[in-house]
């Protein structure tokens, strides 16, 4: 398969590399996101039958609905999942293994790490984090002001600004992530950067839903709706084009329509034309962050392993983090990036009621997970009081 962003690219690219008696079995035009920022383009895909080839009835079948041509013959469904299996005890393994090696951080670990565990990593994260950045400095024991400014160019984020936010997106996450709050307040910033918006919310819990996206959608002047299942997003899709952004709120990760090999799962999952956000809350104990059990996916898996199991489930390009203003150990996210490697799209602080929603940035995660002053006592957070 060729893609390219033009009909006449693609076959200017078939020529060179088959020649000119290469066969077009198929030609179809895909919209797909920006792989490192929060927009789209359009292309076209074409599926070619090289010279001197015979393609069988399932390659040429495959071409015509727009799939990978692929061998029938594959992995074993149970083959899979007994590698998924494993990979899960590995995981596991590994974490305690570091768990028991892991000390306090105390007054004998050095500043570097010392500042990552007093923001809030776990100390095996921290060291393991100071430890690489020494390696890249070449020296021994990192210090604070250089590890944040390694991290700035570590750690990876949208780094675009609003003028690059526009196209499809999806945010899921467990409950009470702060998805709604985060989605009405990007709707509303979209929207005053003269983008035409559209909100979608699929299968909301809560039956004030409606009345606030309704609220919402006549005060910040974005399209919205409350969609009732896959099916309806599926038909609804071919008017995304009319809008600069379509922003989707999935159901809550343990909801049975969040399923995985339901029918929004395969509608979005390998969707080339969404971004897909796993949105993360920063004041949530990590233990109970990612919670999958009950949604088709690993059963009674949650914490970092939960987030791991449903960003490779879902596919999902960024991670989100949300309800900052709520938490004093921002350092934690330094776990989740550790655990979940995506890039962070959109860091939100309590953005409908005068806190902040910033398009993500290197240097300001890093800022957050290795603040250049010991974070402040005056607000307790929601963990210790768990």
């Amino acid at each position: 398969m060729i893609a390219a962003p033009s009909l006449q690219t693609a076959h200017r690219r078939i020529r060179e590399r088959f020649g000119d008696d290469a066969v077009i079995l198929s030609t179809r035009t895909v919209t797909r996101r920006h792989e490192l920022g929060l927009g789209q383009e359009r292309g076209v895909e074409v599926v070619v039958q090289p010279p001197g080839t015979a393609a069988s009835r399932y390659n040429a079948a495959a071409g015509r609905l727009g799939l990978e041509a692929r061998a029938p013959e594959g992995i074993p469904a149970e083959l899979l999942r007994e590698i998924e299996r494993i990979e899960s005890l590995v995981e596991q393994v590994s974490s305690e293994v570091e768990r028991r090696r892991a000390d306090d951080a105390g007054p004998g670990a050095d500043p570097a790490t010392a500042l990552l565990v007093g923001a809030g990593a776990s100390p095996a994260i921290a060291r393991r984090v100071s430890a690489r950045h020494s390696a890249a400095a070449g020296r021994g024991a990192a210090d604070p002001a250089g590890l944040r400014a390694w991290l700035a160019t570590q750690l990876r984020a949208s780094n675009c600004g609003w003028e690059g936010f526009y196209g499809c997106h999806a945010f899921l996450g467990d409950s009470g992530c702060g998805r709604t709050d985060l989605v009405l307040a990007a709707a509303a910033r979209l929207q005053e950067q003269g983008r035409r918006t559209l909100v979608l919310a699929v299968m909301p819990a809560d039956p004030g839903t409606t009345h606030r996206l309704q609220e919402a959608a006549a005060a910040d002047g974005f399209d919205a709706a409350v969609v009732g299942g896959a099916h309806n997003l599926a038909e609804a899709e071919p008017h995304f084009a009319n809008y600069d952004a379509v922003l989707v709120e999935l159901p809550r990760l343990d909801h049975p329509a969040m399923a995985v090999g339901g029918a929004l799962h395969a509608w979005l999952a390998a969707n080339v034309g969404f971004h897909r956000h796993l949105v993360v809350a920063a004041d949530r104990d990590l233990a109970d962050v990612g919670n999958v059990g009950g949604a088709g996916g690993v059963a009674d898996k949650a914490g970092l392993a939960g987030l791991s199991a449903v960003t490779r489930d879902w596919n999902c390009d960024w991670v989100a983090f949300t309800r900052l203003d709520c938490t004093r150990r921002a350092g934690k996210l330094l776990d989740v990036l550790e655990s979940v490697p995506l890039a962070v799209s959109l860091l939100a602080a309590d953005p409908l009621h005068g806190g902040r929603l910033t398009v993500a940035s290197s240097a300001e995660v890093a800022g957050l997970v290795a603040p250049a002053t010991s974070p402040g006592a005056g607000r307790l957070d929601r963990e210790a009081l768990s």
